[in-house]
């Protein structure tokens, strides 16, 4: 039995519109930048109320399309955010905000260039209609931004299979070696366990150190005793699960170098 034309019209219509409606901001802005005209399009109309929301948040009054300069350098930030946003994780309205504020920045600092801002400027409006600037917009760059989305997300992913060795954040923190000769020694044990597929399978299956396995792989200039092994077994063991892991951001976090 063949389906009327309608019929095929509805169901197709119906799968688009869940396939919409599904599609992450992120898969969006992927399409736009890859030269989706309509995508990038729709993907400004939809995020409108979104990027006069922050424009609005970082002047402290309301922006007005067509009206405020705030508006039109706020929906050419975010168009620049789009292209500029390489991450494959989630975070792009966090990354395309920091943009919109930068750039008003840069339009503020323009303006009063050839003349002094006075202190009051920056103090609490008298209403909410007052505008003002604030200096909390001064954050991150473009690329700091990027990076700092990145590392919170590896950071949570790390903190989750912290969880599975019976650890925390804090306890790393803790156990962490004062001495760099330290942290570098405990830094190469932990690079030896994440880089050997014998002694990563180990690890991750008993949740602990295989010391033997562990010393009878270090070349003897660099050996080091069981004790100072299990004195160091926390810092270890956080950082042979970041270097083991896929957490491209997280070296310069736990200065994970040789």
């Amino acid at each position: 039995m063949k389906r009327k034309p309608q019929m095929v019209n509805a169901i197709l219509t119906l799968k688009i519109t869940r396939q919409v409606e599904e599609e992450t901001v992120e898969a969006r802005v992927a399409r736009a930048r890859d030269g989706d005209i309509q995508a990038r399009d729709d993907l400004i109309r939809d995020y409108t109320p979104f990027i006069l929301k922050t424009a609005a948040s970082c002047v402290r009054r309301y922006v007005v399309l067509g009206e405020d300069d705030e508006a039109s350098v706020a929906l050419s930030a975010f168009n620049e955010a789009i292209d500029a946003f390489k991450s494959k994780r989630p975070g792009f309205l966090a990354f395309a905000a920091t943009v919109i504020k930068r750039r008003l920045i840069d339009l503020y600092r323009k303006q009063t260039r050839h003349r002094e801002i006075p202190f009051s400027t920056m103090s609490t409006p008298k209403s909410e209609n007052e505008g003002f600037w604030d200096p909390s917009c001064l954050t991150y760059t473009t690329e700091d931004w990027q990076a700092v989305v990145e590392r919170r997300d590896d950071i949570e992913n790390w903190k989750e299979t912290l969880k599975e060795f019976g650890l925390t954040i804090g306890q790393v923190v803790e156990a962490t070696p004062k001495h760099r000769d330290a942290r570098q020694r405990a830094m190469y044990m932990a690079r030896l366990i994440a880089e050997n597929a014998k002694l990563k399978q180990l690890f991750f299956e008993t949740r602990r150190i295989p010391v033997d396995e562990l010393l009878s792989r270090v070349p003897e200039k660099r050996r080091v005793s069981r004790k100072t092994i299990d004195r160091q077994k926390v810092y270890i063991t956080a950082v042979a699960i970041a270097m083991a892991g896929d957490y491209p951001s997280m070296e310069s976090f736990l200065e994970v170098s040789e």
